[in-house]
């Protein structure tokens, strides 16, 4: 019986995989890509040679799996590796145009059989990259917010400075999010080491705005409630002269200019004092 034109394009593609897998792979050295600019040729190989199966099991299937399947794995480890989404599919891209190139040139008198590969490459291709994109999103999204958690965590540090005094160094702006995490740190703090002060070091906060203003007071009477005194230090005077332009009130809470002059405040508030040996 003469072979369908599905069994013609599919005998052809799996004959001729390891010649298109090479192929495919000088054309992306070619290309320069940073990512495949660094990896070595037999990983390389190995690699292209595993997605180019995976499209020739789908060539056999109504619906793609086994290449969806696999960008799907792509995506979610290039992404961790901080590989584009354009540089993927663009050597993805570079394998396709080979085989098309050279189903076009060994097929030009068997137009079924070319038009089968093209069909079902659209299709392929199509849900390979829609696999790629949701599983790329997801996996930058919780590396993001991994990273975003980390910062949190790093933001609100609270050390001990001295027998009864606490230091919270600050950096960057301090949105609600992470005042919350501030706060439950520092009130943490004060019970765990029975603090009677707690210094905060905006050495390290560029702007205050009446926002932050209002999360710093929140975050100081919190700190009241448990009997501990709050300081602020470290107001660049740029940022100090932001707080009385803009008419913004720290509600009585003591301000120094470093940590230095902090500690000292901190130390005659607990009756003690720094003595020269």
């Amino acid at each position: 019986m003469e072979p369908t034109a599905a069994e013609r394009a599919i005998e052809y593609y799996r004959r001729r995989l390891d010649e298109l897998v090479g192929a495919s792979c000088e054309r992306v050295r070619a290309a320069d890509l940073p990512f495949y600019r660094v990896l070595p040729l037999a990983a390389m190989q190995a690699s292209v040679k595993r997605v180019f199966e995976a499209v020739g099991a789908d060539l056999e299937r109504d619906e793609p799996q086994d290449y969806p399947a696999i960008l799907s794995a792509l995506g979610i480890q290039r992404a961790s590796m901080g590989v584009s989404v354009t540089e993927i599919t663009l050597g993805m891209h570079f394998g396709f145009e080979v085989v098309s190139e050279a189903f076009a040139a060994d097929f030009a008198a068997d137009p079924e059989a070319l038009l089968f590969w093209e069909r079902k490459r659209g299709r392929i291709a199509y849900a390979g990259v829609a696999a790629l994109a949701d599983a790329y999103l997801v996996a930058r999204e919780k590396l993001i917010r991994s990273q975003a958690d980390e910062i949190l965590t790093l933001s609100a540090q609270v050390l001990p400075l001295h027998p009864g005094v606490l230091v919270c160094p600050l950096l960057g702006r301090l949105d609600r999010e992470r005042a919350e995490a501030l706060t439950a740190a520092v009130l943490t703090a004060v019970v765990r080491h029975g603090s009677r002060v707690v210094v905060l070091d905006l050495s390290g906060v560029p702007a205050v705005d009446a926002e932050m203003a209002g999360h710093l007071v929140g975050a100081a009477r919190a700190v009241g409630l448990l009997g501990a005194r709050p300081l602020l230090v470290g107001l660049a005077p740029g940022v100090a002269q932001a707080i009385v332009a803009g008419g913004l009130d720290f509600a009585g809470i003591p301000t120094l200019g470093d940590l230095a002059s902090g500690l000292t405040h901190a130390l005659a508030l607990l009756g003690k004092r720094i003595v020269d040996a």
